[in-house]
């Protein structure tokens, strides 16, 4: 039907609008993160874009019922303030009729967020961790900047590399200089390379050509050493791999799991498209305005709707985690909450005669 189209049309450009606009501000904030992470030598560079990607496809789960719920009080809005609802409701086509499709529009995008929440996004939270353990466990300085001091063994060394080869791998001009104890050992080479002992994962610094000077005890100066190579080992601490986080397992191995926690998670992942149906037939009657009142004036209240909806929903999971509530009742009490605030606007907006006769 025509009507069923323009809504489509306009409610979909209002939510590529916000859904664009909700991606610049968190995709920004999570790119200085990784920048400055990439500058204290923590995340290698050229993982930056990845991780957003991947942070991105995690992250609309929330984003999608969010900018889906303004988009449709932006649009009612407009269609109110431009007296377009009331030319509709001249023609038999009231708000009944215009919630049956959007509606429809929001069963579109529920299956499209439940997809994101049950498969796609625990797939890229995983992705996530284990591009940065990989980072982690392939070398303290597999991506350390050139030309730069930099502390190693958690301040008790310091680490200097003029320059790399082309393909990265060989060290030039290397400076290491190391606190054991009460004693100092630094360390000079023209070459180097960085090495990894798989079975034990201790970390070296192999140098080639160069000199050692051993601080003497009671500081009777220093010892000098000439070597053709000389392997520095640097502390290694283990990495703890991130993949059992309960975010990043996917839905078959939480309903396999059987904890408080994984249940949890689960009613979380249900939620969020349960959550762009409710949310949507929320905002329709509460984007309800005449055109005096303005596009925006029930914004306020809307965002008030929505934030108590989804701090319960949190409140919930956490309650479900440390098993406060029973697992039986989940969620499903706070839905059931929103469904009876949506009758109550609908009740309230059309009366209560009007809503039995739709309900019975």
């Amino acid at each position: 039907m025509i009507i069923d189209r323009y809504l489509f049309k306009e409610i979909i450009y209002s939510l590529l609008a916000v859904l664009s606009v909700l991606l610049l501000i968190f995709v920004s904030k999570h790119f200085v993160r990784y920048m400055s992470d990439a500058a204290a030598g923590e995340l290698p560079t050229y993982l930056i874009f990845q991780l957003l990607s991947l942070f991105t496809l995690s992250y609309l789960v929330m984003i999608v019922p969010f900018a889906l719920y303004l988009s449709v009080i932006i649009t009612f809005g407009r269609l109110y303030k431009d007296s377009e609802i009331t030319a509709a409701e001249a023609c038999g086509l009231g708000i009944p009729r215009i919630m049956q499709s959007t509606f429809y529009l929001s069963l579109i995008l529920a299956v499209i967020v439940g997809t994101l929440s049950l498969w796609i996004a625990p797939w890229a939270e995983e992705q996530q961790y284990l591009i940065r353990d990989q980072a982690k466990s392939e070398s303290e300085f597999g991506f350390i900047a050139a030309g730069r001091f930099h502390e190693i063994r958690k301040g008790n060394g310091v680490f200097y590399v003029e320059s790399f080869s082309d393909d990265n791998k060989t060290m030039h001009n290397v400076f290491v200089q190391l606190q054991n104890g009460d004693k100092m050992d630094v360390f000079s080479a023209p070459s180097g390379y960085m090495e990894l002992d798989k079975e034990t994962g201790a970390q070296f610094i192999v140098l080639k050509n160069g000199y050692r000077y051993e601080e003497l005890p009671d500081n009777e100066g220093y010892r000098l050493h000439e070597y053709e190579s000389s392997g520095v080992k640097i502390a290694h601490e283990a990495v703890v791999s991130n993949i059992q986080k309960i975010i990043a397992q996917s839905t078959s191995l939480l309903i396999e799991g059987g904890s408080n926690e994984a249940k949890a998670e689960i009613h979380w992942r249900l939620a969020m498209p349960i959550s762009c149906i409710l949310l949507t037939l929320m905002a329709v009657l509460l984007s309800h305005t005449n055109p005096r009142q303005g596009r925006f004036s029930k914004l306020f209240v809307a965002l008030v709707a929505y934030i108590i909806y989804v701090y319960l929903l949190m409140l919930t999971k956490n309650w479900l985690k440390n098993g406060d509530i029973p697992m039986e009742l989940g969620m499903w009490w706070i839905h059931f909450l929103a469904l009876l605030f949506v009758f109550y606007l609908a009740a309230k907006q059309f009366g209560w005669p009007w809503l039995s006769s739709q309900l019975f």
